[in-house]
């Protein structure tokens, strides 16, 4: 799949798609950041923070960038707001 395929299969609310599609050209071996960001947002629509965070870092250990940079300091940020929410109801 083209990387426009996968973003129209997130922007169409079938993210566990283009999870599974990513998986693939990841699994191939020197996947572009592309694939690591567009699977960020994959598990983002699914609500899988951590795995989301993962590969934002995964994007920025193929191809570091400003862009990606601020992406994990805003999702830190949330993953820090929702774990305090939950320690403290």
């Amino acid at each position: 799949m083209t990387c426009e395929e996968l973003t129209n299969l997130i922007k169409n609310n079938m993210p566990e798609k283009a999870i599974v599609a990513v998986d693939e050209i990841i699994a191939r071996g020197n996947a572009p950041a592309w694939a690591y960001l567009l699977r960020s947002e994959a598990f983002l629509a699914t609500g899988k923070l951590g795995r989301a965070l993962s590969d934002l870092h995964m994007a920025m250990d193929v191809e570091p960038d400003v862009q990606t940079e601020q992406r994990i300091k805003a999702l830190q940020s949330v993953i820090e707001f929702r774990n305090l929410d939950m320690l403290n109801p």
